[in-house]
């Protein structure tokens, strides 16, 4: 009878990405809302032109990737991700190894005991998995808030580089299709995050969201279910 393995493989990759994949996030920030429809004003003389789009752009994931807070963070989860690892192991390891002894003497048990320490055995399998998941989440939580400080820091270093360029658009590199690269400014911006923000620690949230699933492979094994009973031999 195949059975799923049980381990909780590296979660840092997992982590990792989640990370990136905010961050992403934040670079396409949603629209304002529309204003309500306001009562139309008499007709005014004509507005002075605008002057031209003076732009920027930046490549906020390659500031998280590049910086050296970012590289930090990165350092930080990937530790803690492999700490949640080694604690769990030993757990995780007897109950695949438990797993693999009731396959292997499944059929010699009576079919009550056969049923009792398949729900036990899946009993400690929902508990495991809840364990990690809960760690998972903590520390996604403590991914995020220094997330959050990286963002908040980052803001005004490059609201201060439009206004001394003068620039009144910044867009996100993943953004432009083509553009000099007098335009972009993302190693300047790491220079100043370096600089104003070296560092962050990452602290699990206790008491943060579960994680919503365990990550391919982190996912403990299932207690084998009950074969189905062969049929019967036609009747004569």
């Amino acid at each position: 009878m195949k059975i799923k393995k049980a381990m909780v493989a590296s979660a840092a990759a997992v982590f990792l990405s989640a990370f990136m994949m905010n961050a992403a996030h934040a670079q396409a920030p949603a629209a304002p809302a529309a204003p309500a429809a306001a009562p139309r004003p008499a007709a005014a003389a004509p507005a002075a032109k605008a002057g031209p789009a003076v732009i920027l752009f930046v490549d906020r994931s390659a500031i998280i990737r590049n910086s050296t807070v970012g590289k930090d963070i990165f350092k930080q989860v990937e530790g803690l991700a492999k700490k949640m690892e080694a604690d769990y192991a030993p757990e995780n390891k007897k109950l695949q190894d438990d797993i693999q002894g009731l396959q292997a003497q499944f059929q010699l048990l009576a079919p009550e005991a056969r049923e009792a320490k398949r729900k036990e055995l899946e009993g400690r399998r929902q508990a495991f998995q809840k364990k990690v998941q809960d760690r998972q989440g903590e520390i996604q939580g403590g991914m995020n808030k220094a997330r959050q400080q990286l963002e908040a820091a980052l803001g005004p270093i490059l609201e201060q580089m439009m206004v001394e360029r003068g620039a009144n658009l910044l867009l996100d590199r993943g953004m432009v299709v083509l553009g000099s690269v007098d335009l972009d400014v993302t190693q300047v911006a790491i220079q100043r995050l370096d600089s104003r923000l070296p560092k962050v620690t990452v602290t699990p949230v206790k008491g943060a969201p579960a994680a919503a699933a365990a990550p391919a492979g982190a996912r403990p094994a299932a207690a084998p279910a009950a074969p189905r009973p062969a049929a019967p031999a036609p009747a004569q």
